[in-house]
């Protein structure tokens, strides 16, 4: 079974929630406790997570 088929709306969904979530609303936390490390690797995460879940979108769409 191919991993892009599994890859879903729902999911897609999710991931977006999770990306968001992580890059504006944990980063504002952790910088607010006054911890930049873990507020970058936050706002790097949230980032990695939105750009690869558009990616999976875009393939299960328009590639399979």
């Amino acid at each position: 079974m191919n991993i892009v088929h599994l890859f879903n709306r729902y999911f897609f969904v999710l991931m977006i929630i999770q990306g968001i979530f992580l890059t504006f609303i944990d980063y504002k936390r952790f910088k607010k406790n006054k911890l930049k490390k873990s507020a970058l690797q936050s706002r790097t995460i949230g980032i990695l997570f939105l750009i690869f879940s558009t990616l999976l979108c875009f393939l299960s769409i328009y590639y399979f």
